[in-house]
């Protein structure tokens, strides 16, 4: 009972959010499991070869937001569930010159002018150039220059969801306050046993025979008038040391002497 309480207790402070102090950036939700970007874009490199399927976020096939959704997980951070939406989030990032590794890059779809692709900074490069892992409806999870025909004419816009600093401080802040609760839960625990010990019935302890007290088994022969002889006492008190109504008395009968 008690290492399930401490459980439950442990789970509700992890999803406690991290505000991270960045003004536009998103706040990390829970224990990040890696503990940089460079970890995360490692994490998503693991990933290539996986397939391509519509509605999908892994572990063993994704679609394009899908798979943002699913790498930056590993970092605390929930994405919106489409590429529609994922823009929405994090810090805009102005010019292509300006990109960092693990930002979210949006790509127009092959039909219109909004966003309907998008894939995560791997490698930036000079000037605009870089380098982006994406799920490819084609060819599944793969790394991407952004110079390929295809997508030099798309690109629409970027986001930075976090940074190396903003993980630090979560797991920081989050390894904190599972500390003050396991401590929480264990002086807790402590109270309740404390508590529960002051309610239970104490056992009765067998009553001693004073130090000062001997006893005389009755033998065959014995009355108390030479029972009393022999210790040096009278009739009367062998009869009220034992609560004796009468001078009847029985082989093996145990007697109190004081």
């Amino acid at each position: 009972m008690r290492s399930r309480q401490l459980i439950f207790l442990l789970l509700a402070i992890v999803s406690l959010p991290f505000h991270a102090d960045a003004r536009s950036r998103e706040e990390i939700k829970s224990m990040p499991e890696l503990e940089s970007i460079e970890e995360m874009l490692q994490f998503a490199a693991k990933q290539q070869n996986k397939p391509y399927r519509h509605g999908a976020e892994g572990p063993n096939a994704f679609d394009c937001s899908g798979f943002t959704r699913f790498c930056y997980k590993r970092l605390g951070i929930t994405l919106n569930r489409s590429s529609i939406d994922q823009p929405k989030q994090g810090k805009k990032i102005r010019f292509r010159r300006h990109l960092k590794e693990g930002d979210l890059v949006f790509f127009r779809g092959s039909k219109g002018r909004k966003v309907g692709h998008v894939g995560i900074v791997y490698r930036k490069r000079e000037g605009k150039k870089f380098d982006f892992i994406h799920a490819s409806s084609s060819k599944g999870i793969m790394i991407e220059d952004s110079e390929t025909k295809y997508f030099k004419k798309r690109y629409k816009k970027a986001r930075r969801i976090t940074s190396d600093r903003d993980i630090r401080k979560a797991r920081k802040h989050f390894m904190k306050e599972l500390k003050e609760a396991k401590e929480k839960a264990e002086e807790r625990n402590e109270q309740v046993e404390q508590q529960a010990s002051k309610v239970s019935p104490k056992k009765e302890e067998p009553k001693k025979v004073k130090a000062s007290q001997q006893t005389h088994t009755v033998a065959k022969g014995d009355t108390l008038y030479n029972i009393s002889k022999r210790y040096g006492c009278s009739v009367e008190d062998l009869k009220r040391w034992n609560h004796l109504k009468d001078n009847s008395i029985s082989l093996g009968q145990e007697l109190i002497i004081k």
